[in-house]
């Protein structure tokens, strides 16, 4: 519609800062999302096909014509239809490993394409392969639920989390259509198993459906929040700033770190509007209908793209990355790394690194390939593993008893730890975040060095300190604590 997007374009200019048009749109994209998801959930639980054929129009109509994404739109039609061959004609065990690599890889043509053309334009914008990314979560799962479910196959290891979502039957074709397509979650997520769609189409329950409202308007709200700070601030505040020589001639170290962790804020302030909306939206449609309990009170399961407090508030570093994203956690842990750690018949738990380490690239490849992406995703992960390191050994110091009688200096030594740990990981997470939305390898690594490699170094000092000079067994000694038995360590879960 390119009278909606001349109209939104003045909109910016005017009212919003001059916020790029593509974001725009998106966010217009996800409200009327709202006004179609109060349609969606009126019609009749048992008019199944009709609720799959409504999804997939709404589909066609906000990211066709209102977003104006026709290539994207035609490249996840045809991408649907391979996989669903796939999963349907493939009966071997790598069928599910067959599609993971079919949508990456068809993923990856598009991150490609994205990146030559805003080399050519030297224009960053958003376009489909945002929506493509949620597609592929999507589909991956999908395959891997189907296989979970096939009665011939035995799966001694699976988890709670795949065989509650396992598929005993390939769904029809409208049904996964209107899964992969499901309007309200398309754009921005959240992503979801097909198990949870299928709660959603039966929901036929005015008692559910009475509390859908309050429950995604609030989540509008909460974007709308967020919405206003990144319109504020996203032009006084940003990563760009800080590529720069001159943004450091008149700045000590401890105001850039100030600086930097405002304008982590302020950057994920557009991803918690848009993800926040997009909840709301699937929320409202009826997503997240998780049956009864046994007092036969309605339940809902946790449909999110982010955990805002988790992230914002958070006293360690994992924390941070495990409400960030969440969707995507889930599939990683689920659809990736338990694929690759099975544990062992006798109980004992298999070496995690090379889950670990094949996981990282899994989610590396996911999002692109920008250098600044790698950077991220590398220091990140080293940073975590520090971190956790740091909590083995320290967490003796400032753990209160378990009966929670504790002398006042030891709770404030405890909340002590605790503000430290929030500010350290907030740092170090924004810290790493910086190449992630500056992309090129040289304006990233310039930042880093204008910031004194900070960060890195701090990893690289609490590796040298714990696992070569013995700083942990020091420490032991020091609060009272026993000592690892030799040629164990600490942290690690032994075998039986």
């Amino acid at each position: 519609m390119q009278l909606l997007n001349s109209a939104l374009a003045r909109l910016s200019e005017d009212y919003l800062g001059g916020i790029s048009v593509d974001r725009v749109v998106t966010v217009v994209g996800v409200l009327l999302s709202y006004v179609l998801a109060h349609a969606f959930q009126r019609i009749p639980a048992r008019m199944a096909a009709a609720k799959h054929i409504f999804s997939i129009v709404s589909t066609i109509f906000l990211f066709g014509p209102v977003q104006e994404q026709y290539t994207g739109l035609i490249h996840m039609a045809v991408g649907s239809a391979a996989i669903y061959g796939l999963i349907r004609w493939i009966k071997s065990a790598y069928m599910p490993y067959i599609v993971f690599l079919v949508a990456m890889l068809h993923m990856s043509y598009s991150h490609i394409q994205r990146q030559i053309h805003e080399r050519s334009t030297g224009a960053v914008v958003m376009d489909y392969t945002g929506a493509q990314m949620v597609f592929v979560i999507k589909v991956t799962s999908l395959a891997f639920c189907v296989y979970d479910g096939r009665p011939n196959v035995v799966h001694p290891h699976m988890s709670a989390y795949q065989r509650k979502n396992a598929i005993s039957r390939v769904p029809g074709v409208l049904e996964y259509l209107g899964y992969v397509f499901f309007f309200a979650g398309f754009s921005v997520g959240p992503a979801f198993e097909l198990a949870t769609y299928r709660k959603m189409i039966a929901l036929d329950d005015t008692r559910a459906r009475r509390q859908l409202p309050r429950r995604a308007y609030r989540k509008l709200l909460e974007g709308a929040f967020w919405m206003v700070i990144y319109v504020a601030y996203s032009n006084v505040y940003t990563y760009q700033a800080m590529t720069k020589p001159q943004f450091y001639a008149h700045r000590s170290l401890l105001s850039s770190a100030l600086y930097m962790c405002t304008t982590g804020l302020v950057v994920r302030s557009a991803y918690y509007t848009a993800w926040k909306m997009g909840e709301g939206a699937c929320i409202l449609a009826g997503l997240g209908f998780d049956g009864y309990d046994a007092h036969g009170a309605v339940q809902w399961m946790d449909i999110a793209n982010v955990h805002v407090r988790g992230v914002e508030l958070g006293s360690s570093l994992r924390q941070l990355i495990d409400s960030w994203n969440v969707g995507t956690n889930t599939w990683l842990r689920h659809h990736v790394y338990l694929r690759i750690s099975r544990t062992p018949a006798d109980g004992a738990r298999a070496s995690s690194t090379r889950a670990t380490v094949l996981t990282f690239l899994v989610s590396a490849w996911w999002h692109g390939f920008y250098p600044g992406y790698y950077l991220t995703f590398v220091l990140i992960a080293l940073a975590a593993n520090a971190a956790r390191i740091l909590r083995r050994n320290l967490h003796a110091i400032a753990a209160l008893p378990a009966d929670n009688h504790a002398s006042a200096l030891r709770r404030c030594v405890k909340c002590a730890y605790d503000v430290a740990g929030w500010i350290l990981s907030k740092y170090t997470l924004d810290f790493a975040a910086a190449p992630f939305m500056v992309l090129s390898l040289q304006p990233s690594m310039q930042l880093w060095r204008d910031n004194y490699f900070v960060v890195p170094l701090a990893v690289l000092g609490i590796f040298i300190a714990f696992n070569v000079l013995g700083a942990g067994r020091f420490i032991r000694s020091l609060v009272g604590q026993p000592q690892p038995a030799p040629g164990k360590k600490t942290g690690k879960r032994l075998k039986k």
